[in-house]
């Protein structure tokens, strides 16, 4: 598998949008923090993060994503994670660490 990441963006302005895809590892994890901060740049009104093509995600990677959710959140911003189709091993981390209970995932009740 690659050591890389494809992020893509886009958005009108009140709504951004990224897609991660790849593994995120701390080798690349700055890759996906640069579009993320390209992307909370604008300060839209809400930012999408879609992690559904991610396929591995380190601790690095994790923390890179609360950044993104601190940063989003002192300007404003309703950052959302897009947590459906999440594969195997990033959806582990996910409930092993419980952080999806600190962002924003439609369909999920809020604390649940």
């Amino acid at each position: 598998m690659s050591g890389n990441i494809d992020a893509v963006s886009g958005g009108s302005g009140a709504g951004e949008s990224v897609a991660i895809q790849g593994r995120i590892t701390i080798k690349n994890s700055g890759e996906m923090r640069t579009a993320l901060a390209k992307a909370l740049g604008t300060k839209p009104a809400s930012l999408s993060v879609d992690l559904s093509g991610v396929s591995y995600i380190d601790t690095s990677g994790l923390a890179t994503l609360v950044e993104a959710d601190r940063i989003a959140h002192k300007q404003g911003t309703r950052l959302i994670l897009i947590l459906h189709g999440l594969q195997d091993q990033p959806r582990y981390f996910f409930d092993i660490t419980h952080l999806d209970r600190l962002f924003e995932v439609p369909g999920k009740e809020a604390g649940k």
